[in-house]
């Protein structure tokens, strides 16, 4: 991958955000390739996803699309529970003893769909490349399960590790799309339910807003996105059913001051690029240390093509070196 372009103004102070912008690599393999997952995304999977096919359908989408992507064979998976919330505990094979950092995976999804079944091939991955175990809760979904139940689980599953002894300092939480509002909400409402804060938070592609940001850029993206239409955040806002004055309910209204440090990665070929512009200008704002990562002519988590891409390579690897940089040895 070509060195990153960083915003002229980035570094210029600390209230500043960092944004750093890259180009994809050269070479045949990525070209080709992302040529192909375009067209396959946008005939087999944007169709799809939303108005008019019912949520069942959503979600056969995405697990089939999922399926075909090859995870990494360095890490191995194991079923496992968390009082009602089915888990997989992702570990690199041949390391004996328990790892001492740990990774909370928030899935995505907008919140009606996916699984952890559906992102082992960044999950198992990200345990490769850190060594850490990684959690992925099976998220109750909905609509059968309105708001506030996936943040509750995800909750539940952070305040599992630290009873299983990892110190916050080696935790960090990752999440796709909804699963990256998952991250961000899942460490504000640990934080104001007394727990520690985890280490560090990266979020692919976070989903915070199903309405118009200032300067928004969503109707223009949508045309270029070959993964998500507008229409999906309709059904999804209808499913989830979050209630107006739920002191959780509006990501954009939270309290920034202790938000851990923040890796945001986008593409920048898709309609949530301006909530990704957001989260980094926010935690900024606020005082807290926060990256923002636009990989040109991508789009919607693309990280999942690991493996077949070395952009989706490359972005997962510096996920985690952030990650590494910031927790305890």
């Amino acid at each position: 991958m070509s060195a990153a372009q960083i915003d002229p103004v980035a570094q210029q102070a600390q209230a500043h955000p960092v944004i750093r912008r890259y180009q994809p690599p050269a070479g045949l393999q990525e070209s080709v390739v992302a040529a192909i997952m375009r067209v396959a995304l946008r005939v087999s999977l944007k169709p799809f996803l939303g108005p008019p096919w019912p949520f069942a359908v959503q979600r056969a989408s995405l697990a089939i699309g999922s399926a075909l992507m090859p995870q990494d064979g360095r890490a191995q998976v194991k079923a496992d529970r968390i009082d009602h919330i089915p888990v997989e505990r992702i570990t690199p094979k041949g390391q004996s003893k328990k790892p001492r950092h740990a990774i909370l995976y928030l899935h995505g999804g907008a919140f009606v769909a996916g699984s952890p079944r559906t992102h082992r091939s960044i999950t198992r991955r990200l345990s490769a490349l850190t060594g850490a175990m990684v959690l992925v809760p099976d998220y109750r979904l909905a609509p059968e399960a309105p708001f506030p139940a996936q943040l509750d689980d995800c909750v539940a599953c952070y305040r599992q590790l630290l009873k299983e002894g990892f110190d916050p300092s080696r935790i960090a939480i990752v999440g796709d799309s909804a699963g990256g509002n998952l991250t961000f909400m899942t460490a504000i409402a640990a934080m104001k339910a007394g727990m520690p804060g985890p280490a560090s938070l990266v979020m692919m592609s976070p989903a915070f807003s199903l309405h118009p940001l200032p300067n928004s850029t969503y109707q223009e993206r949508e045309a270029r996105d070959p993964m998500i239409r507008l229409a999906w955040g309709d059904d999804v806002e209808r499913a989830l059913k979050v209630p107006a004055d739920h002191p959780l309910g509006n990501p954009l209204a939270q309290d920034l001051s202790r938000l851990p440090p923040s890796l945001i990665q986008v593409g920048d070929d898709e309609v949530l690029y301006d909530n990704a512009i957001w989260a980094v200008e926010a935690a900024t704002a606020a005082g807290r240390t926060s990256e923002l990562e636009i990989y040109l002519k991508r789009w919607h988590v693309f990280q999942a093509h690991a493996s077949l891409m070395p952009s989706s390579v490359k972005a997962l690897d510096r996920q985690a070196d952030f990650m590494k940089r910031h927790w305890a040895a």
